[in-house]
C-alpha cells in the first residue's frame, strides 16, 4: 500500500515501513493523505517507462491477488518498450542534434564537396544529379549537364559541346547508385566517371582527386553524396550515440561503459561513408573516420544494422563519438557538456559578473586567473585537457607521433609570419601577451597546462569519467538526473542529505545497474508526480 500527501504533494512519502532515508523528514506536510491504488500506480509507471497508458489487460492484472509491483516493474525493464526510456533520457543528457552541420544544404556540401544537386527545374521533369564542383571546374559554371544521353568518342571519352552562355555540357548516364540498389537514377556523365585516377593523376578516392572536379564519383557513386543518401546518413549520425548507450542498457553492463567503451556502434549507412566519403570532406580534421578502414565490416549502405566495432585508445563511450565530437567542437564545450550531464556540476559565472575590461587583470592571458573567468576556468581548464588530442572542430585523434607538443618548425614559422594551415591551427604560433611567448610552437592542448594537466591530455576523456567514479560523482549525479525526471521535481535538500547517497552507494555496489536505480526509484514509497 502506498500513501502520498494531498493534491498538491503526491510525491512526497509517508509510509512509515519504509527506510530512514526514504521518508519525508516533515511530518506536518503529510496531511491529509490519499491512499493511491494498484491500478493508478501501475499507470504512472507505465507512463513514465513506457510513455503510454496500461492496456485493458494490464490494469485487469493489477487489480488481481497477489499484484506484485516489483515484477511488473522488472518485467517493464526488460522489454522493448524500455528503450524510449532511455533514449528520452540521454537526448536531454547528451544533445546530440547535429541538424546545423549539414553535409547536404541546398545542394551545396559542407562537409563534403561532391554534394548532388538534383530537380533542376520546378516540375522536376528534366532532374538530374550533378556535382557543383565537377559543373564549375569541368563545364565552366554551376550548370549540370545537358538533359540528352550522353556521347562518347571513339576512345570512350565523354564528349563536351559549347552553349551560347559560354559553359561546355556534356549528356547523362543511367546509373546504379549505393543507396538503391536494383534502380538506376539519371546522372551527368561527367559525375559517374569511375577511374581510380583522375586526368590530374590524382587518386579519385581523394578530395584532391573529387574537389579538383577532375574526378567522377566512382562505381555507384560511391564517393559522393545525394539528397537520399543524406537523408540517411544524418539520422545515423545522430543516432549513434543513442545506440551505443542502449546496447550498455540492453547488456546489463555498468552504466559507466557508456562513457568508457572503446567500442562504437556503425551501420550501413555510417560504414559506407567512414569508408568512402569521409575522406572527401574539404577539412580532413573534421570527419576523419573513428574506426581504421580495415576494421569496417564489409556491409551494404542499406543496412541498417547496428554493429560494434573497435576503436583504439584513448576512446571513450560516447565522449569520442562523432555525433559529439561535432555538436561540441572545443575541448572547453566538451567537459562543459559532460560536467553538466554526467556530474551535475554546472560551470556558472559569479552573481556580480565580469569585472571591467580596463581593469589589469582582464588582461590576463590565462583564463583560469582573468578576473571573472577564474570562476569557471579554473575548473574548465583542466577538464578541457582531456580531450586535448581530439582535434576542435573535428573527431580526428591527433597522435604523439604526428602532433609531438613541440614542433620546432612551427615555432620557426610563427617567426618568419609565413605558417601552414597545420602550425596555424594547431599550435601556438602567435603571441598576443608576453606570458604566451614560452608557448610558441607548443601544441595549443598543452598551452598553460603543468605536468599534471599534461598528463590528462594523454589519458583521453576515460581518465576524467574514472576519477569522477572513484570520488563517487558519477553515481551521484546519475541518481539525481533519474529523480528529477521520474518524480518530476529536483530533490529537496533533506533527500540529497539523505536519499541521495544511500541510492548513489547501493548504484554502485550494484556495478552501475541503471535499470536496479530506475526500479529502486520507481518502486519506493516516495515515487509520485506532483499535481500541476
Amino acid at each position: 500500500m502506498r500513501y502520498v500527501c494531498g493534491l498538491l504533494a503526491l510525491s512526497i512519502a509517508c509510509l512509515s515501513s519504509s527506510p530512514a532515508w526514504a521518508q519525508d523528514p516533515t511530518p506536518e506536510a503529510c496531511e491529509d493523505v490519499v491512499e493511491i491504488s494498484p491500478t493508478q500506480r501501475l499507470r504512472q509507471v507505465t507512463l513514465d517507462l513506457w510513455g503510454r497508458v496500461p492496456t485493458a489487460e494490464e490494469y485487469a492484472a493489477a487489480q488481481a491477488e497477489g499484484f506484485d509491483l516489483d515484477e511488473a516493474v522488472a518485467d517493464m525493464l526488460e522489454a522493448p518498450e524500455f528503450a524510449n526510456f532511455v533514449t528520452r533520457h540521454h537526448l536531454d543528457l547528451l544533445w546530440p542534434n547535429i541538424q546545423g552541420l549539414q553535409l547536404v544544404n541546398g545542394g551545396v556540401a559542407y562537409l563534403l564537396p561532391a554534394s548532388f544537386v538534383t530537380g533542376l527545374s520546378p516540375d522536376y521533369t528534366d532532374e538530374r544529379i550533378f556535382s557543383v564542383v565537377i559543373g564549375l571546374y569541368t563545364r565552366g559554371g554551376l550548370v549540370p549537364c545537358a538533359d540528352e544521353p550522353a556521347e562518347f568518342d571513339e576512345d570512350g571519352e565523354i564528349i563536351l559541346t559549347p552553349w551560347p552562355d559560354g559553359t561546355m555540357r556534356d549528356g547523362y548516364v543511367w546509373v546504379e547508385p549505393y543507396w538503391a540498389p536494383g534502380t538506376e537514377v539519371k546522372v551527368c556523365a561527367m559525375e559517374a566517371r569511375a577511374a581510380a585516377v583522375g586526368d590530374n593523376g590524382v587518386p579519385c578516392d581523394t578530395i584532391g582527386g573529387l574537389g579538383s572536379g577532375a574526378c567522377g564519383c566512382g562505381p555507384n557513386l560511391r564517393h559522393c553524396m545525394g539528397v537520399e543518401a543524406a537523408g540517411q546518413i544524418m539520422p545515423a549520425i545522430r543516432g549513434q550515440m543513442m545506440e551505443m548507450v542502449q546496447q550498455v542498457i540492453d547488456e546489463d553492463r555498468p552504466y559507466t561503459d557508456i562513457l568508457t567503451d572503446p567500442v562504437e556502434m556503425l551501420n550501413g549507412p555510417l560504414i559506407h561513408y567512414y569508408r568512402y566519403q569521409a575522406q572527401m570532406s574539404t577539412d580532413p580534421f573534421i570527419q576523419t573516420p573513428q574506426v581504421a578502414y580495415e576494421r569496417l565490416p564489409d556491409v551494404p549502405f542499406t543496412d541498417l544494422t547496428w554493429r560494434p566495432v573497435e576503436r583504439p585508445a584513448p576512446h571513450a563511450g560516447v565522449l569520442t563519438s562523432m555525433a559529439y565530437l561535432l555538436r561540441f567542437q572545443t575541448g572547453r564545450a566538451r567537459a562543459n557538456r559532460f560536467f553538466n550531464a554526467f556530474l551535475c556540476e554546472p560551470f556558472q559565472a559569479p552573481p556580480e559578473g565580469l569585472p571591467s575590461p580596463n581593469d589589469p587583470c582582464s588582461e590576463e592571458p590565462d583564463l583560469r586567473r582573468r578576473c571573472g573567468c577564474n570562476y569557471c576556468h579554473s575548473g574548465l581548464e583542466p577538464a578541457s585537457g582531456y580531450w586535448g588530442r581530439f582535434a576542435e572542430a573535428g573527431t580526428h585523434y591527433m597522435t604523439a607521433e604526428d602532433f609531438p607538443v613541440y614542433s620546432a618548425r612551427c615555432a620557426a614559422c610563427a617567426e618568419r609570419g609565413d605558417c601552414d594551415f597545420i602550425c596555424e591551427r594547431f599550435y601556438v604560433t602567435e603571441v598576443g601577451h608576453p606570458d604566451e611567448a614560452p608557448f610558441l610552437g607548443v601544441l595549443k592542448a598543452y598551452e598553460w597546462r603543468n605536468e599534471t594537466e599534461a598528463s590528462y591530455v594523454a589519458e583521453g576523456p576515460g581518465g576524467l569519467v574514472q576519477r569522477a567514479m572513484d570520488n563517487g560523482q558519477i553515481a551521484r549525479c546519475a541518481v539525481d538526473n533519474l529523480f528529477q525526471r521520474l518524480y518530476r521535481r529536483p530533490m529537496t535538500d533533506d533527500e540529497r542529505r539523505t536519499r541521495l547517497p544511500a541510492l548513489a552507494d547501493q548504484f554502485m555496489d550494484d556495478a552501475y545497474d541503471f535499470k536496479g536505480l530506475v526500479q529502486a526509484l520507481v518502486t519506493d514509497p516516495a515515487y509520485g508526480r506532483v499535481a500541476r
